[in-house]
């Protein structure tokens, strides 16, 4: 991710030997920009959406417009460009416009607080029913008759009165009874599964962290040059 660096020096030549410098430490020639009074009121705009705060934007701005020279510098490694920059003389911006009124930074204290509330969710169980299929073998005694046919051979005479009796046309039947298997089927209940929905009220515990900002103050050790900003 990229970071912008701008510095404030106070004419062109100084501005130039800073862009040489931040080059020649690893930063993309194209990636370094010298910014003068020939941007306009376009500078603030710049500047902001580099990540400057709306009123340091504007300040910068009029500075350059007054004559200074604005270095901006983006670099993966923000320390190493502001290093750089700091080997020069910077300048705030309230030098360069001769202000030596009150300037007023505020920074605010922030605490987070837990709300806890409901959402409804729907769930249940569901029953489903399959069908599977099993062999089942089961023993039957079936009764079955057969007819057998008997030949014998005979030979005797027939006396006349049987003789015109035998020669006569007839038929003969002799039926058999068997059994066959038949097979049925019947279905049988043999268990329920039922759902029942209850209503209960539980109470449970909501366990996170929240966080806090606090503000403390500290001295600043004075140093003799202003030196760059670092932008988000």
């Amino acid at each position: 991710m990229m970071e912008s660096v701008i510095g404030l020096l106070a004419d062109r030549e100084q501005a130039q030997r800073v862009r040489s410098a931040l080059v020649e430490s690893g930063c993309d020639q194209a990636a370094v920009v010298i910014f003068d009074r020939g941007t306009g009121q376009a500078l603030a705009g710049e500047l902001m959406e580099r990540g400057l705060e709306p009123a340091r934007a504007r300040l910068y701005t009029e500075a350059v417009l007054q004559g200074g020279i604005l270095v901006a510098a983006e670099a993966e490694t923000a320390d190493r460009a502001l290093a750089v920059m700091n080997r020069f003389e910077l300048k705030a911006p309230e030098q360069l416009l001769g202000r030596g009124g009150e300037t007023v930074e505020r920074a605010r204290s922030i605490e987070e607080e837990l709300h806890v509330g409901k959402q409804q969710t729907t769930g249940g169980k569901r029953l489903v029913t399959s069908v599977t299929e099993r062999e089942v073998e089961k023993p039957v005694t079936l009764h079955e008759e057969s007819i057998e046919v008997e030949r014998r051979r005979e030979d005797h005479a027939l006396r006349p009165e049987e003789a015109a009796k035998a020669f006569r046309e007839e038929t003969v039947e002799l039926t058999a009874t068997s059994e066959r298997p038949v097979v049925s089927k019947e279905a049988r209940v043999t268990g329920e599964v039922a759902l029942r929905k209850r209503s209960v009220e539980r109470r449970e515990v909501v366990r996170d962290t929240v966080r806090r900002q606090d503000v403390d103050v500290e001295t600043i050790q004075e140093v003799p040059n202003a030196g760059p900003d670092r932008l988000n």
